[in-house]
């Protein structure tokens, strides 16, 4: 599964945010990244998270694949505030 948000998070995620949401992102069985550009990570990686640079404005794409790709997708757009 795929889906393009565009982020509306007023304020950058930094570590705690990146933190929170790995840890949520955790909780999936399914495999999730983020696309930003011509990089992808892993969204349950606090590093791959922080190495994005995610704020406000920015368009990505969260793919998604596993038994609970639906819920994971939409999880992490509600997190991006997309």
């Amino acid at each position: 599964m795929e889906l393009t948000v565009k982020m509306t998070v007023s304020k950058p995620i930094l570590s705690r945010e990146a933190a929170a949401i790995a840890q949520r992102m955790s909780d999936f069985e399914s495999s999730v990244l983020i696309r930003k550009g011509d990089m992808t990570v892993n969204a349950k990686s606090l590093i791959g998270l922080i190495s994005l640079e995610l704020c406000e404005g920015q368009a990505l794409t969260i793919l998604a694949s596993g038994p609970d790709e639906e819920q994971a997708v939409c999880t992490l757009s509600q997190l991006l505030g997309a």
